[in-house]
């Protein structure tokens, strides 16, 4: 069987976060068919998730794929954005302005982090979040668990 590409591997990875985010959360379910998207008979796709293997670096890093992007949130990042509120420019400073086609979207993708740290931080296991929002969903985030190296 070949191997997917990583780009497609994230996707299906994303794909099924928002999946299961829209079927616990009818509010979050019509903000998603909102923007356009359908989003029942998608469980061959939770059935394809792959866990990721690699840790941030260090700095936050903007993934781009063909289906969005990815924002990598470093543990060391997110633990220094401590305090009750964290402005969002601060936050798009961390991330920076060339991250490529997500550029159009690092406003709301910064806000939207600042007012979810509590979530992400819940998330963060010691390695780190992804935050991901797909082409088809604008402006709608899904907040990933960094999975520590195994075995590579």
């Amino acid at each position: 069987m070949p191997r997917l590409d990583d780009a497609d591997e994230r996707w299906r990875v994303v794909l099924a976060e928002l999946v299961k985010r829209a079927r616990k959360d009818p509010e979050f379910r019509a903000r998603v068919e909102a923007s356009g998207a359908v989003i029942d008979n998608f469980e061959a796709v939770l059935d394809r998730r792959r866990s990721d293997r690699s840790a941030p670096s260090g700095t936050v890093l903007c993934h781009c794929y063909w289906w969005g992007f990815q924002l990598e949130i470093p543990h060391a990042t997110l633990a220094a954005w401590t305090g009750d509120v964290i402005e969002s420019a601060h936050v798009a400073a961390s991330i920076g302005s060339d991250i490529g086609p997500a550029t159009a979207f690092l406003r709301r993708a910064a806000g939207w982090i600042a007012n979810h740290l509590h979530e992400l931080n819940e998330l963060d296991r010691g390695s780190g979040v992804y935050v991901s929002m797909t082409w088809m969903a604008p402006n709608i985030f899904v907040p990933l668990a960094v999975r520590a190296s195994t075995n590579l």
